[in-house]
């Protein structure tokens, strides 16, 4: 899948357009670097992006495992650590689950997708189009 950011001056503002397959969304600067704050910065949808992977991903596997888990909750806060941008992720689990089973959704949670990319090495082409 293509996902796809556009901007025009003609718009009078900062936003970027987004599309990821059907689904259309918005990125903005952040106020200080002259953003409206009105929808999400680059590095917002980057911490969404490991946020939403954990939630589907333990809800695929407790689904699989027919676990008691009622509910997930992810917060991811970003960190700027001497240049360094640290995501510090936060779990919450809802529903009768035994201390395995919690241990176990924390195993996946860091086994999904996008913790794995994230935690590994990236390679990005550039060209003109």
């Amino acid at each position: 899948m293509t996902v796809e950011a556009e901007w025009g001056s003609a718009q009078g503002n900062t936003l970027a357009k987004l599309r990821a397959g059907q689904a259309e969304f918005l990125a903005d600067l952040e106020p200080n670097a002259g953003g409206a704050g009105t929808a999400p910065t680059p590095h917002d949808l980057l911490a969404a992006s490991l946020a939403a992977c954990t939630v589907l991903t333990l809800q695929l596997y407790s689904k699989r495992k027919q676990m008691p888990l009622e509910s997930v909750r992810v917060t991811v806060d970003q960190v700027q650590l001497a240049g360094e941008l640290q995501l510090e992720r936060r779990v919450y689990l809802s529903g009768p689950l035994s201390e395995q089973a919690m241990s176990d959704c924390l195993r996946i949670a860091n086994a999904c997708p996008i913790h794995k990319a994230l935690q590994g090495k990236f390679s990005i082409s550039t060209e003109l189009g």
